[in-house]
């Protein structure tokens, strides 16, 4: 650890970016492997939906501006949504087995 408190506070910054980068990286295998946001939110000592919230917050960042430019209703938005989420879970339990 650096003597200069303010290159020790870089250093625990750079670290924790790195922490967060493996956490969610950990976060992304779980889900794939079938853990619930209930297992992933015990395990990170957090509520499921708290896990879900941050966890998802990149990927529902680039849908809210992909959603902006649509010509898209809410209905027909949603279910273009639902038939996507359809197909993801299809996939995963095609490869899964």
């Amino acid at each position: 650890m650096a003597k200069d408190p303010l290159e020790a506070l870089r250093e625990l910054s750079r670290a924790d970016v790195e922490l967060d980068a493996l956490r969610r990286e950990r976060v992304e295998t779980a889900r794939r492997q079938g853990a619930t946001w209930d297992q992933v939110g015990e395990s990170l000592g957090m509520s499921r939906q708290s896990a879900w919230e941050y966890y998802t917050r990149a990927t529902r960042r680039v849908l809210d501006e992909s959603a902006a430019g649509s010509d898209l209703d809410e209905d027909e938005a949603m279910r273009v949504a639902t038939e996507e989420v359809s197909r993801v879970r299809r996939r995963r339990r095609t490869s899964s087995s």
